[in-house]
Parts: structure tokens; C-alpha cells; sequence
């Protein structure tokens, strides 16, 4: 016949092992926690992208719309000089007009929707003839600190 030790101490757990059960479920509630906030975190920097990717390809498609005003190179814009204003025009706007406009437009949607958000075409290349569209806004980078992402792309007319 075995004996493990008399029935009193079969009966319950150590206050030992109750501590330890608090700490390894505690650390378990923490990493639920954290991955929350990074799960949070992420999605948020996703959604950001995806506005920015939708952006330029507006743009593209306007300027896709406009083959003559892309012609005349009325969708080439720095950084330092976007349109300030809508042109004012009647009806019959030029083509030059109309790609100010598209422009500037599209740098207001960039700017409301995102914040820091910016836009650049560049262009035309002298070898492909593609202008190069680039959108950048403010994010967060994987260490958690703010940093800039960019998006850009060859559009060929």
C-alpha cells in the first residue's frame, strides 16, 4: 500500500501554485491587449493606404479623361506649387483648365481625407512618355513612431 501524505494536505492548492495560475493568465490577458492595439494600429495604417492607392488612381483616371490637357502637360505639378484655386471657367472649359481644376481637386480630397496627405505627377518620362504619379501621407511605422509613406505609379497615356 502507497501513502502520499496524509488527507489533509490532498485537499486543496498551495497558495504558490494560485499565484502562478494569476501570473501566467495575467501575462495571457496582456498579450490579448497588445495584439488589440496592434490589430487597431494596422488596420488603421490599411485603411490609410488604401485611400491613398484609390486617390492616385483617380487622378489617373482623369487625366485618362483629358488626353489633350495631358497633352499639353497641365497635369505636371510640384510639390511646392499645386493649383491654389479652382480655375473659373464657363462651360467651355479648356482642356488646360479643366486639368487645373482636376488637380486641384484631387489635392483637396488628398488633403481633407488624410492628414499630411500630398500628391505629386511628374512627367513625362523621355524615354516611356509615362507621368508618375505619386501620393504621400503620414503614418505609423512599425516601431510606433510617425513616419511618411509614399505610393506612386507609372501612368502611360
Amino acid at each position: 500500500m502507497m501513502h502520499f501524505g496524509s488527507a489533509r494536505a490532498a485537499r486543496g492548492v498551495s497558495l504558490l501554485e494560485v499565484m502562478v495560475a494569476i501570473v501566467v493568465f495575467s501575462l495571457g490577458l496582456l498579450g490579448l491587449a497588445l495584439m488589440q492595439i496592434k490589430g487597431a494600429q494596422f488596420g488603421k495604417e490599411a485603411g490609410s493606404r488604401t485611400h491613398a492607392i484609390m486617390q492616385a488612381r483617380s487622378i489617373a483616371d482623369a487625366m485618362r479623361a483629358n488626353p489633350v490637357g495631358v497633352s499639353h502637360g497641365a497635369y505636371v505639378t510640384a510639390a511646392a506649387t499645386p493649383p491654389t484655386a479652382l480655375v473659373s471657367c464657363a462651360s467651355n472649359c479648356t482642356p488646360d483648365q479643366v486639368a487645373a481644376n482636376d488637380v486641384y481637386s484631387w489635392l483637396q480630397r488628398l488633403q481633407t481625407e488624410s492628414a499630411g496627405a500630398g500628391g505629386t505627377i511628374a512627367g513625362p518620362s523621355s524615354v516611356t512618355g509615362a507621368y508618375t504619379v505619386t501620393v504621400t501621407w503620414s503614418g505609423q511605422s512599425a516601431t510606433g513612431t510617425n513616419a511618411s509613406d509614399t505610393y506612386s505609379f507609372d501612368y502611360l497615356p
